[in-house]
């Protein structure tokens, strides 16, 4: 009897994890994604952003367009890591008892991109918030996903699947990262201020999307 109400248990926390449909996205002609049905998308100047809920996290995506009076210029490789170095202390300078863990240098079809963990202790228990940072076309796209440290073994796999979808045009190859001369300068000075904005919305609808469930 124990036995089946075990199986019974696991059968039930498990069901949201294979009814919920995805679909493919793309932010743009050169990255796609998926995310589950019943997504969000919301429009800052002239790009699209996402969210999405799913059984155990939340789902951020932004593309933050490069603007000529604060972008760095990205020539070789060693400035593309640069840029990525920079823009992970400015997501743990975010608060003051953040903590980095799991960073790595990997590649996402020819494109270097950060992966990296922000855990972050809101009073409520613990926040992780997986990273994955791409630069190329001239902008900065982050992927993000959020959760809450007792629900990371349930998390696991519908994280793996979001950051397993990431895909990239296949013609996209290393010179696509580097900063190009004619960087738009009218745009929103998001590379300045993005990395703490997206932590304190990210936290924000985080907890607010928690409490409409």
């Amino acid at each position: 009897m124990k036995k089946l109400l075990f199986l019974l248990m696991i059968s039930f926390l498990s069901f949201p994890l294979f009814s919920q449909e995805w679909k493919t996205v793309n932010i743009d002609s050169a990255v796609s994604f998926k995310l589950p049905k019943g997504f969000i998308k919301t429009k800052t100047a002239d790009e699209n952003n996402f969210s999405a809920q799913t059984p155990f996290g939340t789902i951020l995506i932004f593309k933050a367009p490069d603007d000529a009076k604060v972008t760095p210029d990205i020539e070789k490789d060693k400035h593309l890591n640069q840029f990525y170095t920079s823009y992970l202390e400015r997501v743990k300078s975010s608060s003051s008892d953040a903590i980095i863990t799991d960073e790595k240098d990997t590649l996402l079809g020819n494109l270097k991109v950060k992966d990296f963990t922000l855990a972050v202790d809101s009073g409520s228990g613990k926040q992780l918030r997986k990273f994955r940072i791409l630069h190329a076309n001239n902008a900065t796209y982050t992927f993000e996903f959020l959760f809450q440290e007792i629900h990371k073994d349930y998390a696991a796999e519908e994280c793996n699947k979001f950051f397993n979808s990431i895909s990239v045009k296949e013609d996209l190859d290393r010179s696509d990262q580097f900063t190009a001369d004619n960087i738009p300068g009218s745009q929103p000075n998001y590379y300045l201020i993005g990395a703490i904005v997206l932590v304190i919305l990210g936290i924000i609808l985080f907890f607010s999307l928690r409490r409409r469930k």
